[in-house]
């Protein structure tokens, strides 16, 4: 198997435990304004990472290296822009303006990585529908 689901589930890890770290900080602090940022870090870097990580490690095993590391790289670009400069914003920390740049790059990175994993999943159904029509014609004859 190829080492790309350990290294989606090991973002993935790193990402949770940040997560839980800042969940933690706004249950002791008893504020919950960042609580926005915190969903984001949690669902697009521990959900997301670790559902493509099982999906590469189960289905997309002859997806193309380029697209899977693409499909990592622009994940947590995104990850690590967007998360960040929404606790920025959130907690008041900086003026709206100020952040706008890295919002608009880290969610373009995140839909790009989207859509890479969605070419993976596309990749891995065409050729599943090869394999089953290829299979089907060596049955009939």
């Amino acid at each position: 198997m190829s080492r790309w689901p350990y290294v989606f589930f090991a973002a993935a890890c790193f990402y949770i435990m940040i997560g839980v770290c800042w969940g933690m900080y706004m249950g002791i602090s008893h504020d919950h304004a960042t609580s926005p940022g915190h969903a984001h870090l949690n669902l697009l870097g521990f959900v997301s990472l670790s559902i493509m990580g099982g999906f590469y490690a189960l289905l997309g095993k002859e997806t193309p290296t380029w697209i899977v590391g693409a499909n990592f790289g622009l994940m947590n670009l995104g990850v690590c822009l967007l998360a960040p400069a929404l606790f920025l914003l959130l907690s008041q920390r900086v003026e709206p303006a100020q952040v706008v740049p890295v919002f608009m790059i880290g969610e373009v990175s995140i839909l790009l990585g989207f859509l890479a994993f969605g070419a993976a999943v596309i990749g891995g159904l065409r050729r599943t529908g090869r394999a089953k029509a290829g299979s089907l014609k060596v049955a009939i004859a």
